[in-house]
């Protein structure tokens, strides 16, 4: 049987990591470099101490990086680190390398106390996650729009011409930067909801806008204080007309007519061929509404090779001592995963 070491991440990793990572990242060594900064270095709530690689002698063959999310339970904020970028070498793909590298990780975790690992990822091992500790949180449906053909921007996003709502009648406007304090503002006054919720902060907003690999828009309603948001998320290195989707990644609004508002507006300028939004948190009035916009709601079948391609977000304790908030995470329905996608942290 090969064996490998597992190592943490230093610096005179950086390097080859961009390179081994650029099968996933596709920015090439530079941007890879620069991403790799932003998601750990700067992550406002957990640096790579958990980032873990796997040598088989001296070679790079396996990654599984760990970057932090800051979450709200029962009033009280905990930092739950999120599993990403797992990269195995094509040789050792479909051998035990990826569960050697979750394991590792969550050994990790647990002797720092660390009680729980999650998993946003739309993993082809989900499989054999489930066989190995892990709890499906999902999948859930998503709001689909398919365009005939993409839509290519003509024009910066933040020169595009602001428009009135037709519902709410406020002022809809293309902001040439991330609002961070305006929008986590607005999350402030909204009601929250039960479960287990992203914190949603200027610091996060912030974070999450510096991303080197991705494009965000952000698009804001009012005519004083802001009575709603939208941000829409696309991959930095793929052109308008690519495959890559184009995903709302965060909407939120003070009624259901800004919401509506808000997307219209989205669905006219959002580039892309393909645009998709979760609807898992969404109230059926505002389902109803993207559905009225010309959405079709993908939904789960119960059919794992169907469903694998859903959202979806996978637990896993470490076994480390579980405060009481955090002892019923793995429980699927009291999670409000409002404002948070997968895509939103690549």
């Amino acid at each position: 049987m090969t064996e490998f070491s597992f190592t943490g991440c230093t610096a005179r990793d950086r390097l080859e990591i961009a390179d081994f990572q650029d099968s996933l990242w596709r920015g090439g060594r530079r941007a890879n470099l620069a991403y790799m900064d932003w998601k750990y270095a700067t992550n406002p709530h957990l640096d790579d101490r958990y980032v873990t690689l796997a040598r088989e002698g001296d070679e790079l063959v396996g990654m599984v990086g760990v970057f932090g999310a800051c979450w709200e339970v029962a009033g009280e904020r905990f930092m739950l680190p999120c599993l990403t970028d797992t990269v195995v070498a094509p040789r050792h793909q479909g051998s035990p390398l990826f569960r050697m590298l979750t394991d590792e990780v969550v050994a990790r975790l647990r002797a720092d106390g660390v009680p729980w690992l999650l998993d946003f990822g739309d993993q082809g091992a989900g499989p054999a996650m489930l066989m190995h500790g892990w709890r499906p949180i999902g999948p859930w449906a998503q709001a689909v729009v398919e365009r005939e053909k993409p839509l290519v921007a003509d024009r910066p996003w933040h020169e595009l011409p602001a428009t009135r709502g037709a519902r709410s009648g406020l002022t809809l406007r293309p902001a040439p930067a991330v609002a961070a304090e305006a929008m986590a503002g607005l999350v402030a006054r909204l009601p929250g909801g039960e479960g287990p919720r992203p914190v949603r902060d200027a610091a996060y907003f912030r974070w999450r806008a510096a991303n080197p690999l991705a494009r965000y828009f952000h698009l804001v309603a009012g005519d004083g204080p802001v009575e709603g948001y939208l941000i829409g998320h696309r991959s930095g290195v793929d052109t308008d007309d690519g495959e890559t989707p184009t995903t709302i990644v965060d909407c939120e609004a003070t009624s259901d007519e800004v919401f509506a508002d808000l997307v219209e507006a989205a669905l006219a300028w959002l580039p892309g061929a393909e645009v998709l939004m979760w609807t898992r948190d969404l109230s059926a009035v505002r389902v109803a509404a993207l559905r009225a916009l010309g959405a079709e709601l993908d939904e789960p079948t119960g059919l794992f090779t169907r469903d694998m391609y859903l959202p979806g977000l996978m637990v896993r304790a470490t076994g480390a001592e579980m405060p009481p908030a955090l002892r019923h995470l793995d429980q699927p329905d009291g999670w409000n995963l409002s404002g948070v996608s997968g895509r939103a942290w690549r």
